[in-house]
């Protein structure tokens, strides 16, 4: 695969994941094991906006990584941004997500919590809400943990934003995890709290949970009328 002008060239693209927002594929850059993150165009919008919206969201997913990297989290280097073709090639994460990890119990859950806590804590000192703060977004790596998948997040000094970052990682040990969820959250918790807005991102965590459960409670009405 090259780019439009011939600047780099890619060995053979293994697709791993296609979404609604973007594909991505393992593939050699250099000689190096990567990862390639390429915006997918839609049909529906005028090109020019498409062109526009998708260029602006590599930028800023890449910034973003950046900017979390200088605050002290592990993401994956960056080793080239095609602006082109509305793609980042960055290094593939030799790792086992936390998801895997907690299934197999091949980590302490509070310890992994912990780490976590941390992340969010750094991540949202930098006013940087991730947008998808999942298991499956973390990847452990030796004693280091790994935060990917920057698609939907953004600059933001938003309560709300940090709180929802909050409930996205309780939702993913609730539905994935329970059995292991008190015992991460807890370690969460316990290095989170250094976080200066931490009373009023839990009091918002709370309202957010509190707006789920009716919604979820009207659906059920609903659903047995």
């Amino acid at each position: 695969m090259e780019n439009r002008r011939g600047r780099y060239s890619l060995e053979e693209l293994k697709l791993l994941k296609r979404g609604a927002e973007s594909q991505i594929y393992e593939t050699y850059f250099l000689g190096i094991h990567a990862i390639v993150k390429k915006r997918i165009s839609k049909a529906y919008r005028d090109p020019k906006l498409d062109r526009k919206i998708n260029l602006e969201r590599t930028i800023m997913e890449a910034k973003l990584m950046y900017n979390a990297l200088k605050s002290g989290i592990n993401v994956p280097a960056i080793l080239y941004i095609d602006k082109d073709n509305f793609s980042i090639i960055m290094e593939f994460i030799e790792g086992i997500t936390v998801k895997e990890v907690l299934w197999k119990n091949l980590y302490d859950p509070k310890k992994i919590g912990e780490m976590i806590g941390e992340i969010a804590l750094r991540l949202h000192s930098s006013q940087i809400a991730h947008g998808d703060l999942t298991t499956n977004n973390l990847i452990l790596k030796g004693n280091q943990l790994f935060l990917i998948d920057f698609g939907l997040s953004k600059r933001s000094n938003d309560v709300e934003d940090f709180a929802t970052d909050v409930h996205v990682f309780l939702r993913s040990l609730e539905s994935v995890h329970p059995d292991k969820k008190d015992e991460v959250f807890e370690g969460f918790k316990l290095t989170y709290s250094k976080f200066k807005l931490y009373e009023k991102v839990m009091e918002t965590l709370k309202d957010i949970r509190m707006r789920g459960r009716y919604v979820e409670e009207r659906r059920s009405k609903s659903s047995n009328r």
